[in-house]
């Protein structure tokens, strides 16, 4: 983990340097409209990458892989494909990136505008000791939550 690129977030920066950090969660929980409805996920791995914005804007790219291998049909291991997100609060020792923008791939090929919006995903970080012990991805237009352990 690139503490300079976590100091930035911690910071509330917008315009990160160069690097990454990786996530590596071994457990999940998902939940829907407040309700759990997977229990945990031992041994079920994934990779939450959020690097800076890989389309030269401002802000951060967040990108879920399946850490377990490739997925079937597709062929890769990218679990939820790269979202743009911008920090948007601090609470104590929780942060907020919240999803701004559209796909342009996916506007390109005729999604409607919402179905292609960054806006419906949101992360919140869990910082401890300089070190993210926790993640919550939101899927805001499905009122899905879904808790990344270590």
């Amino acid at each position: 983990m690139t503490q300079l690129f976590l100091n930035a977030l911690m910071s509330g920066i917008n315009t990160p340097p160069e690097g990454y950090i990786n996530f590596n969660s071994s457990d999940h929980i998902r939940y829907q409209d407040g309700q759990d409805v997977s229990g945990h996920n031992y041994n079920c791995n994934r990779i939450v990458k959020i690097e800076k914005n890989i389309s030269g804007n401002q802000g951060y790219t967040v990108t879920i892989f399946n850490a377990d291998g490739n997925h079937p049909f597709w062929g890769d291991n990218i679990q939820m494909a790269p979202k743009q997100m911008k920090f948007v609060g601090k609470h104590d020792n929780i942060i907020e990136l919240r999803g701004f923008g559209y796909d342009e791939n996916a506007l390109a090929i005729g999604a409607p505008a919402n179905d292609a919006s960054f806006a419906h995903y949101g992360i919140l970080l869990l910082v401890e000791n300089k070190q993210i012990e926790r993640i919550q991805l939101n899927m805001y237009d499905r009122n899905i939550s879904i808790l990344y352990f270590k």
